[in-house]
């Protein structure tokens, strides 16, 4: 074992017994069993009901009854299963229904189904590239994203989140590889800022290089028509992979990939977390097809909804003097700083009825711990103070 192996695991370990200690203390938050949920509330015992502020849920869906019908109308129709890989058995008329609506979405792209973001993330990144290839990740892009660049047997770059001087020095190192492809989010879940999309595709073209956009957090809540980040600046048709989930704005679970017809086929055939994947559970296929048809009847309101309760929250926390970062979003960072003052905040919100999502060390830089604040359009007024109240308390409290 080399002297940075055994750096890693002597650090994984004090990791470890940090997790655990914050479990002997009784102040760790994480794994909260949920006994039941409503509309925007959780019962978590001993805690009993709270507030959800902590999910990716932007537009409510996971609740919508016309998602549970979907998911039980395709039960009925095909059973739990999808009897083996999707290669060899195929997958259901629904799955088929949810690429083509994806597909006219987004203006004729190919779109393909993948029974995870995660899978979709690292089958798209490692397909694509191949040792004659570098591929320059964003440092704060997903772990996804990393896993398929290391996988893919290319040169892994990086550089300093957003710095597109770095990048441009980077893709001029770069001009002996095949393909020079530029991997970032387009929405980042702990910082909630966007990609700059429009200077990304700017040196792409410049540098004949491939972008690769992650929109898991976007998709469905960013954009004029809901596409992401890449719609908000208005780039949609100069990104060559788009990436998203279904775990998120949509209200399902699955992953799914945008991009050229010769990609696509490349990726239906070749990509292993596609081919030794099975599809999506006919239930989760319905959830997500009836979600895709709600977005298209209902998005703009939805969006214009979820726009409206995040610029409420974002101005009330910040006039507070709430540190929230660059966040455009609805991911809205609260530092705290210290991952025991983070956690414990978290711990004790639990208490005053509202649930949030503690980012700490090693998911953030150390010593930048956080409370995600997931904001959703269903959250009502009263909801919204609520949090507001509770996170200023815990502020004059813990002294953050």
């Amino acid at each position: 074992m080399g002297n940075s192996d055994m750096a890693l695991k002597a650090d994984l370990s004090a990791l470890e017994k940090t997790y655990l200690r914050w479990e002997s203390e009784g102040v760790s938050p994480f794994f909260p069993v949920v006994e039941s949920n409503g509309d925007n509330t959780v019962t978590i015992e001993p805690h009993g009901e709270l507030v959800m502020f902590g999910s990716c849920d932007y537009l409510g869906l996971s609740q919508h009854p016309a998602l549970k019908a979907g998911a039980v109308e395709a039960i009925e129709q095909f059973g739990t299963n999808t009897y083996a890989s999707q290669l060899i058995c195929g997958h259901t008329r629904i799955h088929q229904t949810i690429e083509a609506t994806l597909g006219k979405m987004s203006g004729g792209r190919a779109a393909l189904m993948f029974p995870s973001g995660m899978s979709a993330s690292a089958g798209a990144v490692s397909t694509l590239a191949s040792s004659e290839d570098v591929v320059i990740n964003d440092r704060l892009a997903h772990s996804s994203l990393f896993m398929g660049s290391r996988l893919s047997g290319a040169e892994v770059r990086t550089f300093p989140h957003n710095s597109m001087k770095r990048l441009e020095t980077i893709l001029g190192q770069c001009a002996d590889k095949r393909r020079r492809i530029i991997v970032v989010d387009g929405l980042y879940s702990a910082d909630g800022d966007y990609a700059p999309l429009d200077r990304i595709t700017e040196l792409a073209e410049a540098y004949d290089a491939l972008v690769v956009v992650d929109e898991a957090h976007s998709f469905g809540s960013i954009g004029p028509n809901g596409l992401g980040v890449a719609d908000h600046f208005g780039v949609l048709d100069r990104i060559d992979v788009i990436i998203g989930t279904m775990s998120k704005t949509l209200g399902s679970i699955g992953g799914f990939v945008l991009t050229h017809d010769w990609f696509e086929r490349e990726l239906r055939y070749m990509s292993p977390s596609y081919t030794s994947s099975r599809g999506s559970a006919p239930a989760v296929a319905g959830a997500t097809l009836a979600s895709l048809r709600l977005l298209e009847e209902q998005g703009n309101r939805l969006r214009a909804q979820l726009n409206s309760n995040t610029e409420f929250i974002t101005e009330r926390l910040r006039a507070a003097g709430f540190d929230l970062l660059n966040t455009r979003s609805h991911i809205v960072p609260v530092v705290v700083g210290p991952e025991d003052k983070t956690v414990a905040v978290a711990k004790w919100l639990m208490g005053r009825g509202v649930l949030v999502a503690p980012f700490v060390y090693p998911h953030v830089a150390a010593g930048t711990g956080r409370l995600r604040v997931g904001v959703s359009s269903r959250h009502t007024a009263d909801e919204c103070e609520l949090l507001i109240s509770a996170l200023t308390e815990a502020k004059r409290e813990f002294g953050f």
